[in-house]
């Protein structure tokens, strides 16, 4: 994501709009309790009920949900995802909110305003402004010891960087985006899974099994072979076609995408955008803020988030929102899956 474009005043000319606290404007104005959504909504936990009657299916597995074969091969085509279909269900979540928001003339507060006591960054017309007002005040003996930084000057504010939400529909050929923006997920897939499976391996019969198709390669392989030679064969033969052979696939990006990461991100947004606080998101009945990795625990069981105190709760919820909206402006640029780094 490109580095945001950052803008500062200094503290005489700030106003009580650059410090107040919203998410985000709609056709330039600050709504007065969230915006009403109409296509997006959080994503309660299934009930307790259904969590143990899974428990009890034939193919369940304590392993962790989207990392199971059953959520990478589609029982009706056998073809395969390359990660569990939860993310790519995350990744058209994200991709409708965004869709929504560009209707509706939303931007979003992507950081918000910081008053930075080392002026690090400031353009020298703002920091000659600065020094011109700070002898002001100390000539008029209204500069409190508090203000002073050292030198002639005094902290500046670094403002809100506001971005409008505008989905770039170049990169989403095929997805159809009317229907993302109208339909449920499980209706879409139906009939788009294509754009993200590939093939599994597979035995064919050589009497009726070939089927022209440039994704596949045919090799032929006598049973008698040594078995080095078929290991080399594809170390060195089979290994080189099969690079970049997905390109044309939708993939999900990043190291590790974590499911239960992702959706508390877009929880967070999408009710902060709604106008609940983050105490409401994280006690809700339907836990919309979920534990993620622990010391002692396998990630994605589904249990609440804890937090030590009301002050890190809030700090979390309040990260984790700010964490949705990077997701949901990469997903504007046609990405889903990387974390933003460590200063975001």
């Amino acid at each position: 994501m490109k580095t945001p474009n950052y803008k500062y005043k200094t503290k005489g000319d700030i106003t009580p709009f650059d410090v107040s606290s919203y998410h985000c404007l709609v056709d330039g104005v600050v709504p007065e309790k969230g915006i009403e959504l109409v296509h997006s909504k959080e994503v309660g936990m299934e009930s307790a009920a259904r969590r143990a009657y899974r428990k009890n299916e034939p193919d369940y597995s304590d392993e962790v949900s989207h990392n199971r074969t059953s959520a990478r091969i589609n029982p009706n085509t056998g073809r395969t995802l390359a990660k569990g279909i939860q993310l790519y269900r995350l990744w058209f979540n994200y991709l409708k909110l965004a869709l929504e928001l560009e209707e509706m003339n939303v931007s979003l507060v992507v950081k918000n305003e910081f008053l930075d006591r080392a002026n690090r960054n400031v353009p020298k017309s703002v920091m000659d402004k600065n020094a011109k007002q700070f002898e002001e005040k100390k000539l008029q003996g209204k500069l409190k010891k508090s203000e002073h930084t050292g030198g002639e000057y005094e902290a500046t504010w670094r403002l809100k960087v506001i971005e409008k939400v505008k989905v770039k529909k170049s990169e989403y050929k095929g997805w159809d985006l009317d229907q993302v923006l109208t339909d449920s997920f499980d209706k879409w897939w139906k009939t788009h899974s294509h754009l993200f499976e590939g093939y599994t391996p597979t035995f064919i019969d050589p009497k009726d099994g070939f089927q022209e198709n440039d994704n596949f390669l045919y090799i032929r392989i006598d049973k008698t072979s040594q078995r080095r030679d078929v290991q080399a064969f594809f170390n060195d033969e089979v290994s080189k076609q099969l690079k970049g052979k997905t390109k044309n696939l939708f993939k999900v990006v990043g190291k590790s995408p974590r499911v239960n990461v992702i959706q508390n991100n877009y929880n967070a947004l999408v009710l902060s955008l709604k106008g609940w606080t983050p105490k409401e998101i994280h006690y809700h009945d339907k836990i919309y803020n979920r534990k993620t990795d622990t010391l002692h625990s396998d990630r994605g069981d589904g249990l609440r988030a804890e937090y030590s105190s009301d002050k890190s709760l809030v700090t979390n919820i309040s990260k984790s929102k700010r964490i949705g909206v990077f997701r949901l402006l990469e997903v504007c640029e046609g990405r889903f899956g990387n974390s933003p780094d460590t200063n975001w």
